[in-house]
């Protein structure tokens, strides 16, 4: 079968190795276009979801993570701070929930709560490798919708939504004991891509922008501090 490989990021993916794990998504995957497919895009997410919840309940680094999820603002085990506070370091041994961040807090964006992976009070970032099966031939890139506007929507659908109009469902993740899971919390947080295109065979009955999308992602911590040792193992 031929392969076609589309390299978007020709640097290797940087910092300390975390953990790997693939994620799958099979369905329509139009291009982003001029027109915003928010629908689309929820339901990339939605598709997501479950498979990040499993991995946050059954990961032992995600264990670990939820164990150690209250960090002191001012200076933990290691007497260092979290990377966004300035102020100077010192050692704190009791503290109330006001002097603690908590890194796993789910994040409200425009009424409805998410939980990502991905994410700033962690200082992560991630590369991914997308295996591209879909119905037109590997080669032909354009063919079928652009493959860098299927992309956007693609990592849109990865991420928690930035605007109003894409929350498509408002009443789905509206609570904090219920939050939608995600892969990244902004897009800028994916700091590697990479595309192999494959012909996605026995599903002529299916639309023409029907895919089926293998993602491994690679997650890595921009420097190694004691609030994100556990994803080191």
């Amino acid at each position: 079968m031929r392969r076609a490989r589309v390299q978007f990021s020709t640097e290797a993916v940087y910092g300390v190795p975390v953990m790997k794990f693939t994620l799958s998504y099979d369905g329509p995957l139009p291009s982003s276009g001029n027109k915003p497919k928010n629908q689309a895009k929820w339901e990339i997410r939605s598709a997501i979801s479950p498979q990040l919840q499993d991995l946050w309940s059954s990961h032992p680094a995600m264990q670990l993570v939820k164990i150690r999820r209250f960090f002191p603002k001012s200076g933990g085990f290691y007497m260092e701070g979290h990377h966004s506070i300035s102020y100077p370091i010192v050692e704190i041994k009791n503290t109330t929930n006001e002097e603690q961040i908590d890194l796993c807090s789910p994040i409200n964006k425009h009424g409805s709560w998410f939980l990502p992976l991905v994410r700033d009070s962690f200082d992560l970032h991630c590369g991914l490798r997308i295996i591209f099966q879909r119905r037109e031939e590997p080669g032909r890139i354009y063919q079928g919708g652009d493959i860098d506007g299927r992309l956007k929507t693609l990592i849109d659908g990865l991420t928690m939504p930035q605007h109003a109009e894409q929350i498509a469902d408002p009443e789905n993740g509206s609570t904090s004991e219920a939050p939608i899971y995600c892969l990244l919390e902004d897009d800028h947080m994916i700091s590697g891509l990479s595309v192999e295109s494959e012909r996605l065979l026995g599903h002529s009955n299916q639309a023409k922008d029907y895919v089926r999308l293998t993602i491994e992602v690679d997650v890595r911590v921009r420097t190694a501090r004691g609030y994100n040792q556990s994803f080191l193992g």
